[in-house]
């Protein structure tokens, strides 16, 4: 009978801490700060604004993560249309002093003016930022602030490792272009490939999402490979650019040979479109030369150039790559 009643009690012992287990599971998600960037403010009450969001990206296999900041909530829709789209993950960004409404009244020395100002302003992240690893493509959104993105946006670039991964940003704003808010992230992560940041009007819907991504799909990349690697690459948007994917359609092998201890250049076979400009360029960059030669930097020069693009490597990546005697460059348009 001892025994009876100690099996029993034990077994009870094993159900309850199941039942902990299972209730501590519950509760992982946690809520999404809603209402309007800074253009406009939310009446919209924090009972009726909360909802559930996944926070904590489970992806196994590779693939997109939806990462946004929204203060009162016209950013938030458009993150959820692209992961509904993509059936991405998702993490929202929070600042760990929320932002208030009297925070973002702009030309008032509020909050988001001082920042915005301030090329050191780096306000803190609320909870554990994602682990980007297991991820390919990172959709960066954000509302536009002064013409910029909200400097909690520069927090999140220098707190992760976006090396290698495609980051495509994206804004909303009442009126405001994206303008270089983008471009200016770039140096953060310049190990990213970057593409082209795009910004939305305030309530755009899933189907204006759904034809950003047909516009995405239907526009060919170009890549650059040594070694059979394909390098990670930022193209400019210009008209050379433009005819250099022409060109590479069904492929472009390009033999390149070192000079002056900075540079490797090799001749394209024709002559492209050129808007040639003094410049001093340094390790990654891609240029245009006389219209007919493109050369990779991995060393500075000052000479007249079209700019091409960037190859989003380390200095010492680029010298170890360009440095040890000629390379065979293909380009790829695909």
């Amino acid at each position: 009978m001892n025994l009876e009643k100690r099996c029993f009690k034990k077994i009870c012992f094993l159900l309850a801490v199941l039942l902990i287990s299972l209730l501590a599971g519950c509760g992982t998600q946690k809520p999404v700060e809603t209402g309007s960037d800074a253009e406009s403010t939310s009446n919209t009450s924090p009972a009726e604004s909360q909802i559930e969001s996944e926070t904590e990206p489970t992806n196994e296999s590779g693939g997109a993560i939806v990462v946004y900041f929204s203060r009162t909530g016209h950013t938030k829709p458009l993150a959820e249309y692209i992961k509904e789209e993509l059936d991405a993950d998702i993490y929202e960004i929070e600042a760990k002093v929320p932002y208030t409404d009297d925070d973002i009244k702009y030309y008032t020395d509020c909050r988001a003016d001082r920042e915005q100002n301030d090329p050191t302003a780096r306000p803190e992240i609320a909870g554990e930022l994602p682990d980007l690893s297991e991820y390919d493509t990172v959709f960066l959104g954000y509302p536009i602030w002064h013409g910029q993105a909200p400097k909690i946006i520069y927090t999140f670039l220098e707190s992760v490792d976006v090396s290698g991964k495609t980051v495509i940003p994206f804004c909303t704003s009442a009126s405001s272009p994206i303008g270089s808010s983008a471009e200016n992230l770039h140096p953060l992560a310049p190990n990213a490939v970057w593409k082209d940041g795009t910004r939305f009007a305030i309530g755009t819907s899933r189907e204006e999402i759904k034809d950003w991504f047909s516009s995405m799909n239907n526009q060919k990349e170009l890549k650059l490979y040594i070694g059979g690697t394909e390098l990670p690459v930022t193209w400019l948007e210009n008209a050379s650019v433009e005819a250099l994917k022409e060109l590479a359609a069904d492929g472009l092998t390009v033999q390149m040979s070192m000079y002056g201890g900075f540079e490797q250049v090799g001749s394209l076979g024709k002559s492209l479109p050129k808007d040639d400009k003094q410049i001093t360029t340094d390790y990654g960059d891609i240029v245009l030369f006389s219209g007919n030669q493109i050369v990779l930097f991995y060393g500075s020069n000052s000479w007249s150039y079209t700019r091409l693009g960037q190859i989003n490597l380390s200095k010492a990546e680029m010298t170890e790559l360009l440095s040890n005697g000629n390379v065979t460059v293909i380009l790829k348009c695909k």
